[in-house]
């Protein structure tokens, strides 16, 4: 792996604001203001230029000291001398031998972060709104350089939960308060973390590990959605390629991991609901849990759906209703639940999520009318959708062997979405690989009737003669 490459891909994600002399790049933000005066105010602005300098020609070691003198002298001098200080202090570590030095850099770095954290209300005072960096990606950055160096850093006090804890708050920050895009490659190390525990206690991570994972899919999802703001298709292919790649590394490390085992998933839910048939919360994470992995046809999904309904009707009980109705024949009353399912939305945007989510469902069902009606209601509701409506489309045809309208769908997609875009050509790809086999499998099945049917003739013909 290379590291100097990663390293500095996940440095760019920060804010970098590293122009000098005397003013910064934004206005009422002149360095001197930040570094303090007299003798360390002009040493200060001596070793920002020598750290710059050294930064840019990647030597580490020079860039060390000044670095260091920055953190102590002028922390909130520079808002890239953290950025790019932790791809100094990483790089020094990584290609440290004696342990002792080594541990040195990993805890500087670790410093550097807990520094960058206490400082980030005064760094983001003059770095422009869009800029700035928050609690969340801060914290998913340094979980990332912890997970990648405690290993061999820090042995002896290196904790798997300490990784995960890290990364579970810079997440949960990002997605509560809002923050910077959080690199693939971060998302991807996070989920590796919680895989890892998983492997170690499959029992007592496994629902973590399915929240993990759909937490994981809805980041990258919400970063490739950002590729439909790109007027530039190189510059939207290099965002999709970015988040595209990790995902399909989560969605393989999920298949491998056997943790969606659709007989172990029941076995686990059924008594939980049974105890948690009063509890809300629980039933809703449930429903949300085995709907996601090809649990919503059996008999606990409809249970907890039935006793999340009687509680409060919600969209997720509501959906779980129809289902059920729907298995009994009852298919007005399941209508009428999925019509119910987009009544309790309080928003256009989330009714058009729920109206994806119907459409799946009644695609499970067979009910592929039903299912690319309410593909037009969630694009009705939400424009921004009209490239995964297309895409799910697709699948849908896919599914009724409708291959040529498959393959036009997918073009469709990818016209109005980028960010489906390599989802929507690896569909593309199976579709044309199955008409393939399949035109070929009729080729030689055309050939095998031909024969048989001239072997027949043969034989009609000499049993006649014999007659």
């Amino acid at each position: 792996m290379k590291f100097n490459k990663i390293f500095k891909t996940v440095a760019l994600g920060a804010a970098l604001v590293c122009s000098l002399p005397a003013m910064a790049q934004y206005e009422g933000t002149r360095v001197y203001d930040r570094v303090g005066h007299g003798e360390d105010s002009l040493r200060a602005i001596q070793n920002l230029s020598l750290f710059q300098d050294a930064y840019a020609a990647q030597n580490w070691a020079d860039a060390y000291e000044p670095l260091k003198f920055l953190l102590e002298k002028a922390p909130v001098a520079n808002v890239g001398m953290y950025a790019h200080g932790s791809v100094v202090l990483f790089n020094l570590c990584n290609a440290e031998a004696d342990p002792a030095k080594k541990k040195q850099y990993f805890d500087e770095l670790m410093g550097l972060y807990a520094q960058r954290l206490a400082n980030l209300d005064a760094l983001n005072s003059f770095t422009k709104e869009k800029s700035r960096s928050t609690k969340g990606d801060v914290l998913c950055i340094q979980a990332f350089y912890y997970t990648s160096l405690a290993p061999t850093a820090d042995k002896a006090n290196y904790n798997l939960n300490r990784a995960y804890e890290l990364f579970s708050q810079g997440m949960r920050e990002v997605k509560e308060n809002g923050g910077r895009e959080v690199p693939g490659a971060v998302m991807l190390t996070s989920f590796q973390v919680s895989y890892a525990l998983y492997a170690a206690d499959n029992e007592k991570y496994r629902e973590q590990f399915l929240q993990d994972y759909l937490d994981a899919k809805d980041a990258c999802d919400m970063q490739l959605t950002r590729a439909r703001e790109y007027t530039d298709t190189a510059a939207a292919r290099k965002l999709v390629n970015e988040y595209d790649g990790p995902l399909q590394q989560i969605e393989a490390i999920f298949a491998q991991s056997g943790a969606a085992n659709r007989e172990q998933l029941v076995a686990i839910f059924t008594p939980k609901v049974e105890a948690n048939k009063d509890n809300l919360a629980y039933l809703k994470s449930a429903l949300t849990l085995m709907s996601a992995n090809d649990c919503d046809t059996t008999d606990v999904y409809y249970k907890a759906a039935e006793y999340a309904y009687n509680i409060e009707p919600s969209f997720e009980s509501a959906i779980g209703m129809a289902q059920k109705l729907g298995k009994e024949g009852n298919a007005a009353e399941s209508a009428q639940c999925y019509a119910k399912a987009l009544e309790l939305c309080q928003t256009d945007k989330q009714r058009a999520a729920i109206a994806m989510r119907v459409a799946n469902a009644l695609a499970k069902s067979k009910d592929y009318a039903g299912a690319y009606a309410y593909l037009d209601k969630a694009q009705g509701y939400n424009a921004e959708l009209e490239g995964k409506c297309h895409f799910n489309r697709a699948r849908f045809l896919t599914q009724e062997h409708k291959y040529n309208d498959a393959i036009a769908a997918c073009d469709a997609a990818t016209a109005s979405d980028m960010s489906v875009m390599a989802a929507a050509d690896r569909l593309k790809a199976n579709i044309r690989e199955v008409m393939a086999k399949t035109a070929e499998y009729n080729r030689q099945k055309a050939a095998y009737d031909a024969e048989v049917a001239k072997q027949k003739a043969e034989e009609d013909f000499w049993k006649q003669g014999a007659e």
